[in-house]
């Protein structure tokens, strides 16, 4: 009995540890994608002319964090596997563990449609193809979806997060499930336009978090059992 025990900590172990790097490979790679190019994105409602001009003149960086961008979207996937497995032993059931997976793949669909929609923007304008009323046009679907669209997926998952510590206290205190509740309405609104930067330092932190924890639950793991 103590062996298996000890085995399934290790298993929560290695887990713990492949989620907070691959959350953390997430973190990096999404803020070195978008570094290259979102400091010269137009805000919402720009001019056609001004949009063109972006694609034209940012056109290599586009496609280049447009690249990092689809790889940090794959990783994603398996950060979103490794929150459902944490998250389950948290709750009795598998119903919001499984709400946080799929609001993680809400994010990592909008997020691919988002840099493939923006990296053919800029492949038209490298080649001298892009009128202005396409560029408009791919520039402002982008927009919605790697913004609002993408806020959707993490408004779910931060709310079955919210809703799981709110009811196992060991997750998070009352005061941080409560906090998290409301950061997911936020991600609702408009305001996601304004979150999406502090969600990608956030991700990084509670990766780091999950990886620091880690040696603390093998110590604990390798003491020797007692006589029960």
């Amino acid at each position: 009995m103590a062996e298996r025990g000890a085995s399934g900590v290790m298993g929560r172990l290695s887990t713990r540890r492949m989620t907070g790097a691959v959350g953390l490979g997430v973190a990096v790679l999404t803020a070195a994608g978008n570094a290259l190019w979102a400091l010269d994105q137009p805000q919402a409602g720009a001019s056609a002319r001004q949009i063109v001009a972006f694609y034209t003149s940012n056109s290599g960086r586009i496609i280049v964090g447009g690249s990092i961008s689809l790889l940090a979207g794959a990783l994603l996937v398996f950060f979103a596997s490794g929150v459902r497995v944490l998250l389950r032993e948290h709750t009795p059931d598998d119903l919001l563990p499984s709400a946080a997976f799929g609001g993680l793949l809400l994010v990592v669909a909008t997020g691919l449609a988002a840099e493939t929609i923006n990296m053919a923007g800029a492949l038209r304008a490298e080649h001298g193809q892009l009128s202005p009323e396409l560029g408009r046009a791919l520039f402002e679907v982008s927009y919605v979806l790697g913004y609002n669209a993408a806020g959707v997926g993490i408004a779910v998952l931060l709310g079955a997060i919210g809703a799981v510590a709110w009811r196992s206290t060991p997750l998070l205190p009352p005061w941080a499930a409560l906090l998290v509740l409301l950061l997911a309405v936020a991600f609702l609104t408009p305001l996601c336009r304004f979150l999406l930067a502090p969600a990608v330092v956030l991700l990084a932190v509670v990766s780091i978090r999950l990886l620091l924890k880690a040696p603390v639950e093998r110590s604990a793991a390798s003491r020797p059992a007692g006589p029960g």
